[in-house]
């Protein structure tokens, strides 16, 4: 018999009743899970889940792991952030009762059939082989070593041009990581089953511990790019899978203090116009660090940079204030502030109960600007705050540029 118990993102459950073998399953594979026994039972529990969210089965049971947003605002958030040019609203659709893997089906079979609408992509890969004609050139070091005064076969190396190429593999890989699950809507088993058979003969690739690999993004496979990123996504929820110990379990989790990072930046950099060696990611890569002694690193969420030089920081927080920012969210913000020299940051949270506001710290001239993005309104909405933020951002990186531009002009 199967069971199936809904939660929301940090919310208790009601009282369930679990085999030790599921328990210590759900716990490797949700993190975030809280499992807390029922004073006087043994085989009783209260879950409560955290920033995770989306579908984990184990044996008979499957938990769904509902936003508090709403599922709709999470394939807003991720539909969005694929391709924010060429997102439409019809993309933040879903069917009725649908939790977040079932929601994401039809997403993804739209993507992927956008991507392959020319037919599938093929590459060049190099192979090696034992063949009795020659191709491509002999690998004398290994024919020598192995076949010594024999003609034939040849050890040969040569490039196949071939569909069976990493971006495939990565869409191939989506797929069988999604007919895992026990999907209840016949819609989307029959995608899934056309997207096999689009992608049958491609080999499948999953990610491990190193993370899931990704392609080298060129003119020729840009038309890739939205189905392999969302593939990406997908295909590192098998890694947790791996974690369940040998027991029948299949899982689909995002995690949202991710997806609502992604989100803003991107949104942030459409509204600016920047692109993402601009406005990047953890710092852009650049050796950012709080002392002198280069031990404490910093990467904030949201960074702005020109000519070398970074004019505006920031940092994402995917939780309500309740009305006032915690206070190490203010500290964070004001080391970004400190090692970088600025004198306006700004934290952005997915939702709050408060007006936007400033703090300014004392005796340093740093300000710490509040703002809230209320995802769960509608994807309009949204963007129309994001767009506010950017303003602000603007007015802030435009401060800082006329300094630097005073500075310069008086040497």
């Amino acid at each position: 018999m199967t069971r199936t118990l809904v939660l929301t993102e940090y919310t208790p459950s009601d009282p369930i009743r679990l085999a030790v073998a599921d328990r210590d399953s759900l716990r490797r594979l949700v993190p975030g899970l809280t499992v807390e026994p029922i004073p006087g039972s043994t085989d009783t529990y209260t879950l409560i889940g955290g920033s995770m969210v989306g579908v984990a089965r184990v044996g008979d049971l499957t938990v769904e792991l509902r936003p508090k947003v709403g599922t709709a605002a999470v394939l807003f958030l991720v539909s969005y952030t694929l391709d924010p040019r060429a997102w439409k609203p019809e993309d933040a659709q879903l069917a009725h009762d649908a939790n977040l893997a079932e929601a994401i089906i039809p997403l993804f079979a739209r993507t992927t059939q956008q991507a392959l609408r020319l037919g599938l992509l093929h590459g060049y890969r190099r192979c090696e082989d034992t063949l009795t004609t020659v191709r491509g050139r002999i690998r004398v070091a290994e024919q020598i070593r192995t076949r010594t005064g024999l003609p034939l076969p040849m050890e040969v190396v040569y490039d196949d041009f071939t569909p069976d190429i990493l971006e495939n593999q990565l869409l191939h890989a989506a797929v069988d990581v999604l007919g895992r699950l026990h999907l209840r809507h016949v819609a989307s088993r029959l995608e899934l089953a056309r997207l096999r058979q689009q992608l049958n003969g491609i080999s499948t690739i999953i990610g491990d511990q190193r993370g899931v690999p990704e392609p080298h993004w060129t003119r020729l496979n840009e038309r890739y790019r939205a189905a392999v990123s969302l593939a990406r996504l997908i295909i590192t929820t098998a890694g947790l899978e791996a974690r369940a110990g040998g027991a029948d379990a299949s899982v689909f989790l995002v995690d949202m203090n991710t997806v609502f990072e992604h989100f803003i930046r991107v949104a942030l950099r459409e509204q600016l116009g920047l692109d993402a060696r601009a406005f990047p990611a953890a710092g852009g890569g650049s050796a950012l660090h709080l002392d002198i002694e280069q031990s404490i690193k910093l990467k904030p969420d949201l960074s702005w940079w020109a000519a070398g030089q970074c004019i505006f920081a920031g940092d994402c927080k995917y939780k309500q204030t309740g009305g006032t920012a915690p206070n190490a969210d203010v500290y964070q913000m004001l080391a970004y502030l400190t090692a970088l020299q600025l004198d306006d940051g700004v934290l952005v949270y997915a939702a709050g109960e408060d007006e936007a506001r400033t703090a300014t710290v004392r005796h340093a001239n740093k300000r710490v600007h509040l703002r809230t993005i209320d995802v769960s309104q509608e994807p309009t909405d949204v963007l129309t705050q994001v767009r506010d933020v950017a303003q602000l951002i603007r007015r802030i990186a435009a401060v800082v540029q006329s300094a630097v531009r005073c500075e310069v002009g008086s040497r």
